[in-house]
C-alpha cells in the first residue's frame, strides 16, 4: 500500500472522531507528535462582546469609540510593560487604560464605574460555539485549559458561572508568572502543567500577535480570528486559522490523533 495513502487513511479517520471529515482537503497532516493538549487564550471561548455593550450602558453617546479605544489601550499597555518587564495585573492595567481612554474622551470616568467596567471581565457570556467543541475536544481525550492575560480569579469565575470546570483543567494566568503574553514566561505555562514538549501542545489565540507569539514558542496555533482581522505581516502563519472554533477542531485532527 502507497505510504502517502495510509497516511491519508489516517488522517481522515482523524477527522471523522471530531465530526471533521469533511474538512480533510483543508489541513495537511502532521508527521509531528499527536496534540494531546490544548491552550486558549480567554476570548476564543468568553465573548468578549460584551464589554463595549456594558461600556455604551454607562456611555451611551460614547460607548463604541470609548469600548475600542479601551481595549487598544489595554493591549499597548500590556505589550509596554512586557517589553519593560514589568507587570501590574490585568485589572490595575485596565483601569490604568480606562482612565486614559476617558481623559482622551473629556470624560471623568469615577471609580464606582471604573470598577463596574473592568469586572465586566469576570461574568463574560461564552460564544455559541465554545461548548460544544470542547466537549468534542474532551470525547477526543485532549486536555483543555486556559492561557489568558485575564486574572486568575476572573478565569476562574468566568469557568464557573458557564460550567467550564468540568470541561477545562485550572486556568493558566499570567498572574503566574507576572508577565504578559507574549513573553516566552507566559507561553511556557502551558508547557509546564501540562508536562509535554511545547510541539505536543496546540494553542487557539484570538489575536493574530497571539498566535504569532504562540507559534514562536513553539506550538502548533489555531487563529480563531472571529472579528475579521487582517493578518500578521511577521513569520510564521499560524498552522490553522478560520472565523470560530472549528479552526482548533481542524488543528487537533491535524496533530496526528
Amino acid at each position: 500500500m502507497p505510504p502517502s495513502y495510509t497516511r491519508r487513511t489516517t488522517f481522515i479517520g482523524a477527522m471523522g472522531a471530531l465530526g471533521l471529515a469533511g474538512l480533510s482537503d483543508r489541513v495537511v497532516a502532521s508527521s509531528r507528535r499527536p496534540i494531546r493538549a490544548l491552550a486558549f487564550d480567554g476570548f476564543t471561548i468568553l465573548d468578549p462582546r460584551a464589554i463595549p455593550a456594558a461600556v455604551s450602558a454607562v456611555f451611551p453617546e460614547k460607548g463604541k469609540a470609548i469600548a475600542g479605544a479601551w481595549t487598544a489601550k489595554i493591549f499597548e499597555l500590556s505589550w509596554i510593560e512586557t517589553a519593560a518587564g514589568r507587570y501590574s495585573g490585568f485589572r490595575a492595567l485596565a483601569d490604568a487604560a480606562l482612565q486614559q481612554v476617558g481623559e482622551l474622551n473629556g470624560i471623568t470616568i469615577g471609580p464606582a464605574d471604573r470598577a463596574s467596567l473592568v469586572s465586566t471581565f469576570g461574568s463574560l457570556p461564552l460564544w455559541p460555539d465554545a461548548e460544544v467543541t470542547l466537549q468534542k475536544l474532551r470525547q477526543s481525550r485532549i486536555r483543555l485549559a486556559f492561557l489568558s492575560n485575564l486574572e486568575q480569579g476572573d478565569l476562574e469565575a468566568n469557568m464557573r458561572r458557564n460550567g467550564l470546570d468540568r470541561l477545562m483543567e485550572p486556568p493558566l494566568s499570567t498572574d503566574k508568572v507576572g508577565a504578559f503574553k507574549p513573553s516566552s514566561r507566559a507561553y511556557a505555562m502551558a508547557r509546564d502543567h501540562f508536562g509535554l514538549a511545547a510541539d505536543g501542545i496546540g494553542f487557539a489565540a484570538f489575536g493574530g500577535w497571539d498566535a504569532l507569539g504562540a507559534k514562536w514558542f513553539g506550538y502548533r496555533t489555531a487563529w480563531v480570528n472571529r472579528l475579521g482581522s487582517p493578518a500578521e505581516r511577521l513569520s510564521p502563519a499560524p498552522d490553522v486559522s478560520g472565523s470560530d472554533l472549528s479552526s482548533v477542531l481542524r488543528l487537533a485532527a491535524a496533530g496526528g490523533k
